[in-house]
């Protein structure tokens, strides 16, 4: 069950939270969700949703995108 919580890092303090479905930088609040990988943070109830019938559908629990990603969206890009 996901539950709502503050990242109380102080102002000097340089703890940066990304979402773990489009990797935008969360400030202040965030979802966070157990799963058996650990917890899980999300920006929004709708990347929540979005990871469990899309990203683990697809992909997988242990998808990590390949190392040279990189390099082939650079080579497929339009010049």
């Amino acid at each position: 069950m996901a539950e709502w919580r503050v990242n109380d890092a102080q102002w000097y303090e340089e703890r940066m939270l990304h979402c773990a479905t489009c990797g935008r930088m969360i400030a202040k609040h965030y979802l966070a969700d157990q799963t058996e990988r650990g917890t899980q943070i999300y920006c929004s109830q709708g990347c929540l949703d979005l990871y469990y019938d899309y990203v683990l559908v697809e992909r997988g629990p242990n998808y990590r995108p390949p190392a040279d990603i990189g390099e082939t969206y650079a080579d497929l890009m339009v010049k």
